[in-house]
């Protein structure tokens, strides 16, 4: 894995990035001049940007929000699988999903029945 994105225009990525992205808690001056870092890869605990550079990352995707790691085929195949059965559907009724995370939360979490 190198990290290099691997269509031919990864420069119309960056010129879109850098037009029409806004980058929470970061400067957005410095892209007048130069380009935003546009992460186009990720392995475990580690992520590539357009130029192909490895970073470690170690907040997650920013926000930690990845704090799996990227990459991980038992997790795709289980998103997959839901998307094919059922994407989405309103709180208005339930879903199989739904119920069982319910019940593994509110398992963890004393007094709270819902």
């Amino acid at each position: 894995m190198d990290g290099a994105y691997k269509d031919n225009d990864i420069s119309r990525v960056v010129a879109a990035d850098r037009a029409h992205v806004w980058h929470h808690l970061t400067q957005h001056k410095p892209f007048e001049t130069g380009e935003p870092r546009v992460i186009v890869e990720g392995k475990g605990m580690r992520v590539w940007d357009q130029a192909g550079r490895e970073f470690l990352d170690a907040v997650s995707g920013g926000v930690w929000t990845v704090n799996v790691g990227y990459g991980r085929e038992s997790i795709a195949d289980a998103v997959r699988d839901q998307l094919v059965k059922l994407n989405y559907f309103a709180g208005s009724a339930g879903s199989i999903p739904g119920a069982l995370f319910s019940e593994k939360l509110i398992s963890k979490m004393p007094g709270m029945s819902r």
